[in-house]
């Protein structure tokens, strides 16, 4: 493999720690957390403790989005064009380009058998930040059986799947701005489906359901309840 950095943006399947990169070789730098003051902390902890107490109940949060169900084409990271939508950003319900800003949950690529290489984005950009982890994990069954997103470890390495393989995602959003940031539990959950691979193209289709609630779990459709 040549040294040329345009070929480096493009994944090649057996490198992918720290290779998203500016064209002039910087890898793209992530906003620095910021740190509450304890004040803030203070009033934090007493706004979140209202809260539970107001609504009385185990966790004391009430969901207040609907599950949003969608499906995506997205192509294999090595030898398309850079400006493909390789990735998908699960929060925001969209197909991405893959690149060093870190803008996707999860990035997809083909092995020469044709299966699908599911990454996570930290595993493709090493500058990532904390707070931008996500978490994977395959689930047996199908994908409308898959109501509820597991309990458990879930991992960041790279899963391989074909056809009809459902995998659970735990997406870390608790970042400066991000979807929950002040929100007791840090995560937002989605399944993802693998639909159909198109290797002569370079295509992948896939479903995806998103939990837009921090903290909760459920894929069935409507707000949820867990």
């Amino acid at each position: 493999m040549g040294t040329n950095l345009v070929k480096r943006i493009r994944l090649n399947c057996h490198e992918l720690q720290g290779i998203i990169e500016n064209r002039d070789g910087s890898v793209v730098p992530l906003p620095l957390m910021q740190v509450m003051s304890p004040r803030k902390y203070a009033l934090a902890t007493l706004a979140g403790a209202l809260v539970m107490s107001a609504c009385g109940s185990g966790t004391g949060i009430i969901a207040s989005l609907p599950t949003v169900q969608k499906s995506y084409t997205v192509f294999a990271l090595t030898g398309t064009p850079a400006s493909s939508p390789s990735g998908i950003n699960t929060y925001i319900q969209s197909t991405v380009r893959v690149d060093g800003n870190a803008n996707f949950d999860v990035a997809f690529d083909l092995d020469q058998a044709g299966n699908v290489l599911i990454y996570p984005v930290q595993k493709v950009v090493s500058s990532i930040s904390a707070s931008r982890q996500v978490g994977m994990r395959k689930i047996a069954g199908t994908f409308d059986a898959l109501t509820i997103a597991p309990t458990g470890t879930y991992f960041d390495s790279t899963i391989v799947a074909k056809k009809g393989d459902v995998i659970a995602l735990q997406s870390l959003r608790n970042g400066i701005s991000d979807a929950c940031q002040f929100d007791i539990s840090p995560y937002i959950y989605s399944k993802l489906g693998v639909d159909s691979i198109a290797p002569a193209t370079k295509s992948i289709f896939v479903s995806v359901v998103l939990d837009p609630n921090c903290g909760f779990r459920s894929f069935a459709t409507g707000i949820p309840t867990q």
